[in-house]
C-alpha cells in the first residue's frame, strides 16, 4: 500500500522550473575578467533550482564546497591548488612515516575498517568495478589521509559511501580529497557521524513535522519510540545516497551544497518525504520499528525529482511563515556561506522552558 509521489503546482516555490540549469556557457558569463565569480549567488541559484550539467562538477563543486573563495581570481586558485598539492603529499609522508604503536594502532583501528569498506563500496559502478582497481587505491588513500588530517574524527562507517561519488566525478585523488575535507566539515549536511549533529538535525526535523505535518506528528506521538525517527538517520547520514539512484542523490547534495534560501536544505528533503508517504504510515498504523521498515522498503522505488521540487515548496512555505518557535530559530540563522536573507525575520515565541528560567534555544 504505497501512495504515488506528485506535488500539485500550488505545493511549488514559485521561481519553480523558472530558472535554467548552469550550463557551460552560464557559467564562464559568470566570471570577471580575471576569473572572479563576482555573482556566486546566481550560481548557487541555478545550482539549488535545476543543477548543472555533469562535466561542470569538476569546476563548481570546489567553489560548493569551500575549497575555493567565489572571489578568488584565476591566478589565487593555481595557488591554492599548488599549496594543496603539497599539503596533501605531506599528509600521505605522515602516514607513512607512522612506527612503533602508533602505525599498530592505525592500522587496527582505522586501516583494517578502511579497507573493508572500501572493496565493498560501489562496486556496481564501472569506476571501481572489478579485482585490483587502481581506484579502490586511490579511495583507500584518501580516507586513510583523512584519519590523519583529522584524527579526533578518524574514520567512521560510511565515509566511504560519501567519498566514491565524489572521487568518481573528479577523477583526481588530491580535488577529491579536498572537496571531502570540505563536505565532512559541513555538518549541518552531512552529520558527520556524531551524536550532537544527528540530534541537532533531529530536533529540527520533529519540530518541523509538528508545525507543517501534524496529522504524522500525531501518529508519532500515538507510538512509542516513533519520535525518534529512527527511519531518517540514514537519510541523513549517508545523505539520501541509500534512497535514490546516484544522479539523483548528487543533485540533491549540490542542492543542500548551495546555500540558497536555508543552510539546511537537507532536513526539508526529509520533511518533503515524510509528506508525500505520511499518509501510508497514518492509514496502517504503523509502529516505530514498522516506520523504520516501511520507509527502508522505498528506497530506489521513490521520485526522487518529486521529492526534491516538494521539498523547494515546503522551505517556501516554511519561510512564509510569519511566527516560528524558539526550538527552530536555529534554522533562521546563517551558519555558513547561506543565504536566509533579512527580508524574512519571522517572530519568535518560545515554547517555555519553566525548568531553565530563560529559553535556551534563544542560544542556537
Amino acid at each position: 500500500m504505497v501512495c504515488r509521489a506528485e506535488v500539485s503546482d500550488l505545493e511549488l516555490h514559485p521561481e519553480e522550473g523558472q530558472v535554467p540549469k548552469l550550463t557551460e556557457e552560464l557559467f564562464r558569463g559568470l566570471f570577471n575578467e580575471v576569473g572572479q565569480l563576482e555573482d556566486d549567488l546566481t550560481l548557487r541559484k541555478y545550482v539549488f533550482f535545476a543543477g548543472m550539467e555533469r562535466n561542470l562538477r569538476k569546476e563548481v563543486w570546489p567553489f560548493l564546497l569551500h575549497c575555493y573563495p567565489y572571489n578568488s581570481t584565476y591566478d589565487e586558485r593555481e595557488q591554492i591548488a599548488n599549496i594543496r598539492r603539497q599539503e596533501f603529499e605531506e599528509i600521505t609522508r605522515r602516514r607513512l612515516d607512522l612506527s612503533g604503536n602508533q602505525l599498530n594502532q592505525f592500522k587496527r583501528k582505522i586501516q583494517s575498517v578502511v579497507e573493508k569498506d572500501v572493496v565493498r563500496t560501489d562496486r556496481g559502478n564501472p569506476f571501481f568495478a572489478g579485482d585490483d582497481n587502481p581506484n579502490l587505491t586511490v579511495m583507500k588513500n584518501i580516507l586513510l589521509n583523512y584519519a590523519v588530517y583529522n584524527p579526533g574524527l578518524g574514520y567512521t562507517q560510511g565515509m566511504s559511501d560519501l567519498l566514491a561519488p565524489v572521487l568518481c566525478e573528479l577523477r583526481d585523488e588530491v580535488a577529491a580529497f579536498w572537496c571531502f575535507v570540505g563536505l565532512m566539515q559541513r555538518a549541518v549536511f552531512v552529520a558527520t557521524p556524531t551524536d550532537r549533529d544527528m540530534d541537532r538535525s533531529l530536533k529540527y526535523l520533529r519540530e518541523l513535522v509538528r508545525i507543517m505535518v501534524p496529522k504524522f506528528h500525531e501518529h508519532l506521538q500515538n507510538h512509542r519510540d516513533a519520535a525518534e525517527l529512527l527511519f531518517c538517520h540514514r537519510w541523513i547520514l549517508l545523505c539520501f545516497k541509500r534512497e535514490f539512484t546516484e544522479a539523483v542523490a548528487l543533485r540533491m547534495w549540490e542542492a543542500c551544497w548551495a546555500n540558497f534560501l536555508t543552510d539546511y536544505f537537507h532536513l526539508f528533503l526529509c520533511l518533503s518525504i515524510i509528506c508525500v508517504y505520511a499518509d501510508d504510515v497514518i492509514a496502517q498504523d504503523l509502529k516505530a520499528d514498522e516506520m523504520l521498515l516501511h520507509f527502508s522498503s522505498l528506497a530506489m522505488y521513490m521520485d526522487g525529482e518529486v521529492i526534491t521540487r516538494k521539498a523547494r515548496g515546503l522551505l517556501h512555505q516554511f519561510r512564509q511563515l510569519r511566527e516560528i518557535p524558539c526550538t527552530l530559530a536555529g534554522l533562521c540563522m546563517r551558519c555558513g556561506p547561506g543565504i536566509w536573507d533579512s527580508s524574512h525575520s519571522p517572530r519568535i515565541y518560545c515554547t517555555g522552558h519553566e525548568q531553565y528560567g530563560y529559553c535556551p534555544n534563544s542560544f542556537n
